[in-house]
């Protein structure tokens, strides 16, 4: 059976859980009024959401219970008329298990129900697709002076299956040095990340002294 959308049965969830405790017992989450245009669709009308949150947390698990990915935002709007889900400040964990998780932030994002296709071999997955956009933020510590940072201004994310990528220039730190790129495509679950060039924008290193042979 196809996994349902993740992010509108955890919200549906909440919802449910919230509408039946008494105004006392309710959380943070509150309903407040957003925009009915989308700027990064050029002002396209949204309509009116079917489920707003805000000061949100949705955790979503693995099958044998284990903790795979948790989003955070400001606030969380659906919109069925488009099949998007708009985030205000969207903070997202993904996990790792034994390893160091990886940690990604942005201005505003965006989910996008059923768009976006993964291929794993010969099989085409449809996937969850979450585009993070202003002020795009990756990090991830890997020991106590060990870590990599990652900035850009635009990813695509697919969390299910821990891949992103983006063709816009990145930006990456580690300890050893800063090393900047014209676009990249990231396997984050096992930690593998694909630099390229264009048009005139290389792959460029650089070696901070104390890393140099």
């Amino acid at each position: 059976m196809p996994r349902a959308h993740w992010l509108i049965i955890a919200i549906g969830v909440a919802l449910m859980l919230f509408a039946s405790l008494t105004p006392d017992q309710r959380g943070p989450a509150t309903v407040s009024l957003l925009p009915e245009t989308d700027p990064g669709e050029s002002g396209v009308a949204l309509g009116e959401p079917d489920l707003l949150l805000e000061g949100a947390v949705i955790t979503q698990f693995r099958r044998d219970g284990s903790l795979q990915y948790r989003l955070h935002a400001e606030s969380i709007a659906h919109y069925p008329g488009i099949e998007q889900t708009l985030l205000t400040e969207p903070r997202l964990l993904l996990d790792q298990g034994s390893g160091a998780p990886w940690e990604l932030s942005a201005k505003s994002g965006r989910i996008l129900g059923r768009s976006g296709l993964l291929r794993t071999g010969t099989e085409t997955e449809r996937s969850e697709q979450v585009q993070l956009d202003d002020n795009v933020l990756i990090h991830r510590q890997r020991g106590e002076q060990r870590f990599i940072n990652l900035s850009t201004s635009s990813l695509t994310l697919y969390p299910e299956h821990e891949y992103a990528q983006t063709d816009r220039p990145v930006i990456i730190d580690t300890e050893a040095g800063r090393t900047t790129a014209a676009n990249l495509k990231a396997d984050l679950a096992r930690g593998r990340i694909l630099l390229a060039a264009a048009g005139d924008v290389r792959v460029h290193t650089t070696i901070t002294p104390e890393h140099l042979p």
